[in-house]
């Protein structure tokens, strides 16, 4: 079951992501916007792979599971980030 939650939450963020590089091919001034939000999310991605001990207290997982989360969502970005670089 929780696999199915964590495959559930991947394809989310990969639907997330598409839809945003999809928003940011409409228009430039969103194309920046989203530029700085993927910016923001890259920043707070790198400081949860600095901190990751401290944080795997604060949400209470373990640091293999937050670990784990952090790659899935990279990868759930790369692959949404496709929509914007083929458009």
């Amino acid at each position: 079951m929780r696999a199915m939650y964590l495959a559930n939450y991947f394809v989310a963020g990969c639907i997330a992501s598409s839809f945003l590089g999809w928003v940011a091919s409409l228009h430039p001034m969103a194309a920046r916007a989203i530029t700085f939000l993927a910016a923001a999310a890259f920043i707070l991605w790198g400081l949860c792979w600095l901190l990751d001990f401290s944080i795997s207290n604060w949400l209470k997982i373990s640091v293999n599971n937050l670990q784990a989360l952090l790659l899935a969502g990279l990868a759930s970005i790369a692959i949404g980030a496709g929509v914007f670089l083929c458009s």
